[in-house]
């Protein structure tokens, strides 16, 4: 999830072009993948038994802050000290995903170096020394909801944050996939998941020029769902044996990025309104291999993955992948934010409304905390965010609806809050 991060591709993918989810399937009569080989005839000939790593290394140990300082924020931030019984439905949320990605981000900031400051363009957020008896304190903290709750009150202050112009931005959600991979390529399972090549030269090729032969086969999938894991830029494989691995962002092909939504819509082949995952896949259907084929190909862009076994925390939960600031994202307490106004690691609450299920476009009224912990280049903007969902199909039909109004407050410890109130 490096160069990419999770589903800030995906909200330039949909929202770029105003997606509404409205799937339309009309299949037809004639069945044009039962006419069509599934491969191309170059692509058969280089359709090799799928070699995954029989012992895939784990995540790599959390690095240190990396060292690159983002560009100074293009817009003035306003913060305003509050109480915690400021903000609606604290009392009622469930602080333990924060907690466990606030642990996460301790992991990273205990390797840094303790005078330096979490961005020298925001000094208002201290130096690590700062934050670095929470972190020495969160790991002492128990599972229950009180005890988390306890914790942030205890050691930091809510900010109320707005810009000169607006006291709202907006927030969308992003998942990792999920899908069922195959050894050997057939009808349904016939696109490649490559490792990064050996030879540099593939790694300049546009999509039309890549294929099995290009690199070791990791495993074979849908060609909708590969296609959309590269435009996440990660997702987890499901072999048939019950093994189950991650497939992580391992490079490109330096090749721009195209919306085949957007394609769609200004060939008259589908209505703006018809624009999501579910639609495309339903065109699939009907338009056979071939011109499968043609229409991912208009998106140049490659991803390659290197696999990684998933791992399993202190408290028995599977880690998420891992987004820019380079730790495992949390389920429900994860968000990618503008770093030029968000430091990685420090902490968000966020009013805003959620979705219940796929299909639930209006959303639930709720506050939620998440730590800042990704970024992509779709999210810009002291007041824009996107929440990670976490992983599967579920996680993706509710991001995939998530797209409404949010206030942002800030939680910083209580020794650098400016003015903090006596909660």
């Amino acid at each position: 999830m490096r160069h990419f991060s999770l589903g800030v591709i995906y909200s330039v993918l949909f929202f770029t072009i105003g997606l509404s989810g409205c799937a339309t399937s009309g299949v037809e009569e004639n069945n044009p993948w039962s006419e069509t080989p599934y491969m191309e005839e170059e692509d058969l000939e280089g359709s090799f038994e799928a070699q995954p790593l029989n012992l895939p290394p784990q995540a790599p140990d959390i690095p240190a802050p990396r060292s690159p300082q983002p560009d100074p924020p293009e817009e003035v931030i306003v913060n305003t000290p509050l109480w915690y019984n400021n903000l609606p439905g604290w009392e009622e949320a469930d602080t333990r995903p924060a907690l466990a990605s606030f642990r996460r981000s301790c992991k990273s900031w205990v390797k840094a170096d303790p005078d330096a400051f979490l961005n020298k363009n925001l000094p208002d957020y201290g130096v690590y020394r700062d934050w670095l008896p929470a972190c020495a304190k969160v790991r002492l903290i128990g599972p229950s909801e009180k005890a988390s709750r306890d914790f942030f009150e205890t050691e930091f202050a809510p900010l109320s944050i707005k810009t000169l112009t607006d006291e709202a931005g907006t927030l969308t959600g992003y998942y990792e996939p999920e899908i069922d991979v195959r050894l050997t390529p057939d009808e349904t399972y016939r696109e490649p998941i490559l490792a990064k090549p050996t030879n540099p030269s593939v790694m300049k090729k546009p999509r039309s020029e890549i294929n099995a032969n290009s690199s070791r086969v990791i495993a074979y999938g849908r060609p909708i769902d590969v296609f959309f894991m590269q435009i996440q830029g990660s997702g987890r494989l499901r072999y048939p044996d019950g093994r189950s691995l991650r497939a992580a962002y391992a490079g490109n092909n330096g090749k721009p990025y195209t919306s085949i939504g957007r394609v769609l819509v200004e060939r008259g082949e589908m209505k703006l309104s018809q624009a999501s995952k579910q639609s495309i896949e339903a065109w699939m259907e009907r338009n056979g291999p071939k011109k499968t084929r043609a229409l991912m190909n208009e998106n140049p862009r490659y991803i390659f993955f290197a696999e990684q076994s998933v791992a399993i925390d202190a408290f028995g939960i599977e880690e998420g992948p891992r987004g820019a600031m380079e730790v495992p994202l949390t389920e429900m307490g994860s968000i990618a934010v503008d770093p030029r106004y968000h430091p990685y690691g420090t902490l968000v609450w966020l009013e805003t409304k959620l979705p219940q299920e796929g299909g639930d476009y209006k959303g639930k009224e709720t506050g939620i905390l998440v730590s800042a912990q990704d970024t992509g280049k779709a999210i810009r903007g002291a007041l824009r965010g996107d929440l990670f969902f976490g992983a599967g199909d579920d996680a993706g039909n509710r991001a995939g609806v998530m797209k409404h109004d949010v206030r942002w407050k800030i939680l910083v410890p209580k020794s650098i809050a400016r003015s903090q109130p006596v909660s």
